[in-house]
Order: structure tokens, then sequence, then C-alpha cells
């Protein structure tokens, strides 16, 4: 099977050879280029499959081939091919099967001679134009190209499809080199590796199997599943490069730092974050400094509070999600954010007043001044001191206080910004309280915990879930995490919630929640069903979802 792969030849096979695919960018020329390419690698995966095929005493399986026999799946391509082509019953095509050449039959006509006419007489039935056909009308090839772009689409989060035909060009049409590419490239972590047993996996390969319209999708997903133990090691020997993918790439930083933003909450005493920290948190708590982005976000949380005080009190049970993705973003546009964002930490050595004066400007620090004098005159002198607190010490409310007098400057300042207004506060009170109100209600009744929980903080809410019906005025869920704790214990458990936007649940409406792990989605969601999970992905394969993969990512950090 590795064989195979590796037969590929070099970059410049297929169309215009020498030339290689287009990596520039995802314009519609490029686009059109790269599928040319990718469609005249399965040509040769075709061709290669017709010759083990045993056409001659089978002649129905050129319309099985032409049906059913896709590319894509836990194989080689060729490999997938035949073995999708075997698998398919004579009942899941329609018609009559293929007629073989005249005198095929005739056992004086010599194979050779035989499988030459039988590939005159399929090639040109696999092969497609320079325009993508109507969906109703494209070949076994096109179908193929349809559901190698939906796995990927649907397995990666925030993949375009420019991207991933991108990927399937370096990858010569191969779906698991593809799917490994993009691993290296996007730097997964380790517990993010592709399993074939997993439900993500599972989910895509379904979708790709809708979206090239196989005619038995239970039949195809049978036998990928049977093919999985034949199947050899991953190849050592990948075709691939670095690529400059800031969209796709963006979208994944920017889930990185959201879970980093999760854990800062947890590791700060709640009832403190509560009543305190959360508008240092919001005004400041920026990912750069001469910590680990974790570190970094209390120590210029803390200092925010102790330098720049809060007028009047006022306690929170929930954090913006619009100001907290605002904040998350603009971590993002600082030159060496990438730098900071290693789980083992980064080189600051080099930071010197210009390269802090450039993060405080990209992040657009409201209290820029002072917080250049903070991190270069006062942060330096206690440095050692604050790193032996955060990382020997749970801090606990007492303990809190003594970063925070570390860091609070001589005097304090008024601030510059302007603080919330009356009518902002209002309407966020009311937001607040709904939400509140429902969770608290969902996690009340959640059958995933064997004790009972209770709400403590409310981190991020998505009330635009689903799809509007003909006259709603609103969306019928939305998404939340929250943090939760048993009752008369300090731990925190990360929760997902669906909550209906109905004054109450129904049939077609139903509330729940359950634990999570902090992980890096904006909203951490489980891999069970919910709203916009993979039944809506599977709508979205064949067309029948008002929202495609395009419009997902054009919205990220929106």
């Amino acid at each position: 099977m590795a064989g195979r792969r590796r037969r590929c030849g070099s970059e410049g096979d297929g169309e215009g050879a020498g030339n290689g695919p287009n990596l520039s960018d995802g314009s519609r020329a490029g686009m059109a280029r790269n599928r040319r390419l990718i469609l005249g690698f399965m040509y040769g995966y075709y061709d290669e499959a017709l010759d083990a095929l045993p056409l001659e005493r089978m002649p129905a399986l050129a319309s099985r081939l032409l049906e059913a026999g896709v590319c894509f799946g836990f194989g080689d391509p060729v490999t997938n091919i035949m073995a999708n082509t075997l698998s398919c019953a004579p009942d899941d095509v329609d018609g009559e099967p293929a007629p073989a050449p005249d005198g095929a039959r005739k056992r004086k006509r010599k194979k050779a001679s035989w499988d030459a006419r039988a590939r005159e007489e399929i090639l040109p039935k696999i092969a497609a134009g320079d325009a993508p056909s109507p969906p109703e009308a494209r070949t076994i090839a096109e179908r193929s190209l349809e559901g190698l772009v939906t796995f990927l689409t649907s397995y990666f989060r925030y993949l375009p499809t420019w991207d991933a035909l991108r990927y399937l060009c370096l990858s010569r049409a191969d779906l698991l080199v593809a799917v490994h590419l993009i691993e290296l490239h996007r730097c997964h972590r380790r517990e993010d590796k592709f399993s074939i047993d997993s439900h993500a996996v599972k989910t895509a390969l379904k979708c790709a199997a809708l979206s090239a319209r196989l005619p038995n999708v239970d039949a195809f997903l049978t036998g990928s599943s049977a093919l999985v133990s034949c199947l050899d090691d991953m190849p050592a020997e990948i075709f691939g490069r670095r690529l400059s993918v800031p969209e796709s790439v963006r979208a994944i930083l920017l889930d990185r730092i959201h879970a980093v933003y999760l854990k800062a909450i947890t590791q700060i005493p709640i009832e403190d974050f509560r009543s305190r920290y959360h508008r240092g948190f919001l005004k400041a708590g920026y990912c750069y400094g001469p910590f680990s982005p974790l570190f970094n976000i209390i120590v210029n949380t803390i200092w925010c509070d102790t330098a720049f005080p809060a007028p009047q009190a006022l306690e929170l049970d929930m954090i913006c999600t619009r100001i907290l993705i605002r904040v998350e973003s603009r971590d993002l546009e600082l030159s060496r954010a990438i730098q900071m964002s290693g789980k083992d930490g980064y080189e600051t050595s080099s930071w010197d007043a210009a390269a802090y004066t450039s993060a405080a400007d990209a992040s657009s620090h409201a209290e820029r001044e002072a917080y250049l004098h903070f991190v270069m005159e006062s942060l330096p002198v206690v440095e050692s001191a604050v790193m032996e607190l955060l990382t020997t010490q749970i801090l606990s409310s007492n303990k809190i206080l003594q970063p925070s007098m570390l860091l609070s400057s001589s005097s304090s300042h008024p601030s510059k910004s302007l603080e919330p207004t009356d009518d902002y506060k209002e309407i966020f009170f009311s937001q607040q309280n709904c939400v509140r109100k429902k969770v608290g209600a969902t996690l009340l009744n959640c059958e995933q915990t064997k004790e009972q929980y209770e709400l403590r903080f409310i981190c991020t809410v998505n009330e635009s879930v689903g799809t509007k019906k003909f006259r709603d005025l609103k969306y019928p869920y939305s998404h939340v995490n929250f943090l939760a704790s048993p009752k008369d214990k300090p731990c925190l458990t990360l929760f997902f919630a669906q909550v209906s936007n109905h004054d109450e649940d129904s049939e077609h409406h139903r509330s729940f929640c359950q634990p999570k792990s902090v992980a890096g989605t904006r909203i951490v969601h489980p891999v069970e069903s919910y709203c916009g999970g993979f039944m809506d992905f599977e709508k979205m394969a064949t067309g029948r979802h008002p929202v495609t993969n395009a419009r997902i990512i054009s919205h990220v950090g929106s």
C-alpha cells in the first residue's frame, strides 16, 4: 500500500508537468487548476484499478465502479477504488449492468484485448470536463473529489475548500496522506491525532459518502471499516511542504488562545474573579509578557486591577463573550504571538522596549504608557518572586493578595478608558439573568454527573444557534460554556450546555448539558448530537443546509 503511494511520482506529474500545484492563493483560477491536477491524479488511479479488477470474469464490475468506486477511504486511492467497487452489491446500482464489449465473453479473445476495449469504454465515463458538472451528472472521479474535499473540511476545523484542494494536490489525492500533511502543518496536539475509530472521523467519512452521492452509504461505511484491519502503517515519506494559510491558522490560534483564557479564569479564585478581577481580565489581561501565556494573563489582570481600580464594585456571574473575543483577537495581531503559544514556554530574552511597545500598540492597550513602565521597570524587580508564587501555590482568596501587592504600582491611577454605560449594563445584566436561569435549570437536571453541581460562572455564550424559521424572532438555541463545582467542593469543572431560547423546553427544543475538559474551541462542544453537530454537517454535505463551510470560516473572529 505504501508502495502505491510512492509510485505517484514527482510533484510535476499530472497536467502541466513541472509546474506543480498552485500554492499561491484561493483564487478561482487557482482552485480550478488544482482541481484539474487532482482529477489527473485520479485518472491514473482508475487506470491502475481497471488493470487489477477481474472485469473479464465479472463485467458488471464496470457499472459498479462508475457508481460506487470512489477513491477515498482508509486505504491508498487504488485500493479504495477496488474495495468500494467490489463491496457494492448489484442491488445498489440503478439500471442494468454495463454490457461488455462485443466478443468479450468469447474465449477466443485474449484477456489483454478485452481489457483494452473495456478501458476504452470505461475511462471516458470517468473523465470530467474543465468545469464542474451539475451534481446529478458528475462522474465517479468528480464525486470522489467532492467526497475528499467534504471529508477534509468536515474533519478539520476552519479548513476552507481552496485549502483542502491544495492539500489534495500535495498528497496526490490520497486522503490519509492529506490528513497527515494537515496535521503536520496545523500543529495538532498529540491527543488530536487522526484516529479511524473516532466519532469525528466516522462523521467526516459519512459526510464524504453523502456528498459523493454513493448509492448505499451504509454499505460503503461497513466496507471501509472492514478494510481497516488490512491497512499498512502511514507512509513515512510525505509529499508536502509548509504552506502559508493565514485564514485557517488564525482560527486555530484563536482557539488555542481561548483555551488559555478559560484556564486562566479557573486559576483565579472564582469569587474574587466574579467580584473584582473580571474587569482587569477584559481590560488588559493579554497573553504577552515575560511568562507563559497563562501566567501573563493572570499577571496582567492582577496588575491592571491594582494599578487602575474600578470606580465602583460590580459583581458578575457571566463575562461578556463579545469583549472576551475582542481581547483574544487582539493577541492575534502581535507579530510574536505564535512564538508565545508554545506549550513549554518560549524565548523572551530578546524582548526590549520596542518589542513591548509594538505588542501594546498592536493590541490597542488601554493603558499603554503605564503598562510599558510596569513591564520594563517594575516587573523585572519582582519577576522571580511573582513566578515562584504562581508556580508553587494555589491562589486562594488570601494568597492572591501576595502577587497583587508585588505587582501594584506606588500609587493607583485613574483609568483613561470609558467605563460601561448604564444602558450597556442594563442590557448585559438582562442577558446574564436570562442565561443564568436557563443554565441553572439545565444543570439541575443534568444526567451526565453522579453528584449535584452548582453553577459558579458563565464563560462564553453563543445565542444564535440553529436556523430561524419563517417569522421566528430568535434562534432556537444558545450554546454556553460555564464553570460549576460539586456542592461543598472548590474544584471547578467546565460544562457545555445547549439551552432552548424559547420560554420552555419542548419536544423539538430540548436543553441539555454535560461536563467537558478545557480544550481549544470558542464554545467547547461534546461529540454527541447537538444543534450544529454531525447532523448539520450531513445536511451541509448534501447541500440541504443554508450554512456552508465558507460562511462558517468567514465569521471566525467576527
